[in-house]
């Protein structure tokens, strides 16, 4: 098998560096291992100015290595080469392998372009308040208004998008079966760490992340929002989950069929924080045969562990959740653990049939509920959940 070492194909810039890898070592594997450089040796970082894009049958390894986004890129750490601006349907992909070795760390820029999902509109600065004492200014804003916008230095700049989208998501996969995703930390992501759409026959381990739903950033704590975890969207099957650790700003998991019929957006489109098409005629709607084990991890922005969500005659099947620890700190409680199911009129109407057959097991929680369940499921189990928040609820509508 081909193996290429991105550092023996120097460039301009580091994007144009592993990009010339990549276009050698296609359907082989590459290597990125710590930057090298003769003309700035004192940097062992790589600042990458656009995504990785990785093509079907390709494993890229990050060997002790660090990939941050500067500050001009508005786009993912790494991406499938089949999706993107201006392409509306990505075809399939197989064997799409993203694996680290010792410590592999991907880092959000240090003055994001833009952050959130397409709901949020961009400002900068975007501070983030605090209720302070019993100073009636400190908590002016509404939980919306003080949701509604996140950090982006593309705020009121001509001819950009003043929303986030999809570029935000850190790893990017769509329409890929048989892939996997291993051994990564992920920091400060722009939007989601890692979101997973239309795929199947794959698995994202030993991920560990770092968010909190703001930054300080020139010495102002400002609002950074929609840092969930990992996201699996419509379409996704047979795919396994296991050892989530460290903290996100939203959800650390979610797994959201959520279907929009009269949604403008087509694939690729600016407006979305997808890039699949919304033509469920011609694609999966449902996400089935999931498995769920062993996540270690607290959301900072008081969001959930795991969420299970769909709408508009979606349906979520067949998934085992088991071993969830809450590592929040002892005095913090968010509303659940686990969800199944929402009320947010937002989101569309959930269907009467939309769960069925889930397995939740082996729960510690410190928040309000460890498991809530707000719409009907159609044989659900639970087993070993314990919640030491005081007063806390195990299991609760």
């Amino acid at each position: 098998m081909t193996m290429i070492c991105a550092n023996d194909f120097p460039r301009r810039t580091d994007s144009d560096t592993i990009e010339a890898a990549l276009q050698v070592g296609a359907g082989g594997t590459v290597v990125i291992p710590a930057r090298r450089s003769e003309r700035e040796p004192e940097r062992t970082h790589w600042l990458l100015d656009r995504a990785i894009l990785i093509p079907g049958n390709t494993t890229l390894v990050l060997d002790n290595c660090r990939l941050k986004l500067s500050d001009t890129a508005r786009d993912n750490f790494i991406r499938s080469a089949n999706c993107g601006m201006g392409l509306g349907d990505p075809k399939p992909l197989e064997g799409i392998h993203i694996r680290g070795i010792g410590t592999c760390v991907l880092e959000g820029a240090e003055h994001p372009r833009s952050t959130g999902d397409s709901t949020k509109r961009l400002a900068c600065p975007c501070p983030k308040l605090y209720p302070q004492g019993d100073d009636p200014e400190a908590w002016a804003q509404s939980w919306y208004e003080a949701h509604c916008c996140s950090y982006g230095t593309d705020a009121g700049r001509p001819g950009e998008s003043q929303c986030g989208d999809w570029r935000n998501v850190g790893i990017l996969l769509a329409n890929v079966r048989r892939f996997s995703i291993k051994n990564l930390r992920i920091v400060e992501p722009h939007g989601w760490g890692i979101s997973l759409e239309g795929c199947a026959f794959g698995s994202v381990r030993q991920i560990d992340f770092s968010a909190r739903m703001m930054r300080n950033i020139d010495g102002m704590d400002q609002n950074v929002e929609n840092q969930d975890g990992l996201d699996l969207r419509n379409g996704c099957h047979d795919i396994i989950v296991s050892d989530l650790t460290g903290a996100t700003g939203d959800d650390v998991l979610a797994l959201t069929a959520i279907v929009h019929p009269a949604s403008p957006h087509p694939g690729g489109a600016v407006g979305s924080t997808h890039v699949m098409h919304n033509d469920f005629s011609r694609r999966e709607k449902d996400i089935w045969n999931v498995i769920i084990r062993n996540l270690m991890a607290s959301s900072g922005g008081g969001m959930l562990q795991v969420r299970l969500l769909a709408t508009g005659g979606a349906r979520i099947r067949n998934v085992v959740i088991d071993g969830i620890v809450d590592s929040s700190p002892e005095d913090f409680h968010a509303g659940a653990s686990i969800m199944i199911g929402e009320r947010n009129p937002e989101y569309g109407a959930v269907g009467d049939n939309a769960f069925s057959d889930i397995v939740i097991s082996n729960v510690i929680s410190n928040a309000h509920s460890a498991v809530r369940v707000l719409n009907p499921v159609t044989r659900l189990r639970c087993a070993n959940i314990l919640n030491r928040s005081p007063g806390g609820l195990e299991v609760s509508p």
